[in-house]
């Protein structure tokens, strides 16, 4: 049994509440949860323990009795975080507790040729495949609402190059510019799912040689009962991690264009598009601010600033790093709870939309 704790980014000045969610996405945060760990790490503790005794490596009774063992352990997360601190990660600690008290023959039927690696590496895919149906829900909840707004709207706004006016452009042809980037998102995410959910077996060098002379054969079973992909070892190989924060990159890249063309469209004497909601000034009482425009260019620029850093994950020295490594737990969570707040915030932007275009004159028809 695992116990509830809930987590959120690690910047507490964000968290604190004074912000509410403008910044952050508690239902993201949550998917990063001691809990939501756990319970995925178990899972895949048991999964383990059911692809021995299906290959025959151990007995269907020790196997059996273990997995149960699992299945009713209360865990003792003061003793995970103090083994972190000791060992770096909780995975050790974790098969101490889940191992206590059980036969020897049970409990080297519990985490035995795997490592930690293939432990966190499996929770990690798992928990971003979720978040990426989560934030698949929120990217076609926009593009819908983004295609209605191109749709029924009408009449032309000035055109802007290098922030000069140019020509004069159907409203809705501005409204296009902002939904075809996401619709490309979405067509990417399939691949995206396919790359990213593959389970991590290598054991503690990456040789994936347990048991013996049947390690493929572990990790495709694993796999199947994991719902992911068997492949090979990738310890070393950051790949779809980076992969997959680009991405979300993308996603808020184009998220904060939006932003801030709704943010220059708002300007005092440009008015070209008019929204419903607060933005209140201390000191001004006649200005309106664009809040939600203005989270979205900060949550891509967040983002942004972010994948780079998430590239530096890629330099994984040998058969596996314990310095690249540790870098993508940082970086992923908070890269991924920025794209959710910003998926929530276009969402609820677009729908503050009043008016959209100015009252200028239209092109005369010919006769």
């Amino acid at each position: 049994m695992v116990c509830l704790h809930g987590a959120g980014m690690t910047n507490a000045f964000t968290t604190s509440g004074l912000f509410g969610t403008l910044l952050r996405d508690p239902s993201t945060a949550d998917a990063f949860s001691s809990a939501a760990f756990l319970q995925h790490a178990i899972a895949f503790e048991v999964a383990w323990t059911e692809t021995l005794v299906s290959l025959g490596a151990v007995d269907p009774e020790d196997g059996n009795a273990a997995i149960v063992a699992m299945k009713g352990t209360v865990l003792d997360l003061d003793a995970l975080g103090i083994s972190s601190d000791i060992n770096g990660l909780p995975i050790p600690e974790l098969v101490a507790q889940l191992r206590k008290d059980l036969p020897e023959p049970q409990a080297k039927a519990i985490h035995t040729g795997t490592t930690s690696q293939d432990v966190i590496d499996t929770v990690m895919v798992q928990t971003l495949l979720g978040l990426l149906d989560t934030f698949e829900a929120r990217l076609t909840t926009l593009v819908a609402a983004l295609t209605e707004l191109s749709q029924h709207t009408e009449g032309h706004l000035m055109g802007r190059t290098r922030m000069q006016a140019a020509l004069p452009i159907p409203v809705a042809m501005r409204v296009r510019s902002w939904v075809g980037p996401l619709r490309d998102h979405q067509e990417r995410l399939d691949g995206l799912r396919a790359q990213v959910g593959q389970v991590q077996l290598g054991g503690p060098v990456g040789l994936r040689d347990f048991p013996k002379g049947q390690g493929d054969a572990a990790a495709t079973e694993l796999a199947r009962r994991l719902g992911l992909r068997m492949g090979p070892v990738w310890h070393s190989n950051r790949t779809p991690m980076l992969d997959l924060g680009h991405w979300m990159t993308l996603v808020t890249g184009s998220l904060g264009k939006l932003g801030h063309d709704i943010a220059l469209m708002a300007l005092q004497g440009i008015y070209d598009i008019k929204l419903d909601g607060g933005g209140a000034s201390s000191a001004m009482p006649h200005k309106q601010n664009p809040v939600l425009a203005e989270a979205l260019v900060t949550l891509a620029r967040f983002v942004g600033i972010q994948q780079g850093g998430l590239a530096q994950a890629m330099v994984h020295e040998q058969e596996r790093s314990g310095v690249a490594w540790a870098l993508e737990w940082m970086i992923l969570p908070a890269i991924a709870e920025a794209t959710g707040a910003a998926l929530n915030q276009a969402i609820r932007l677009i729908d503050q939309i009043v008016r959209i275009g100015p009252d200028i004159p239209q092109p005369e028809k010919p006769d």
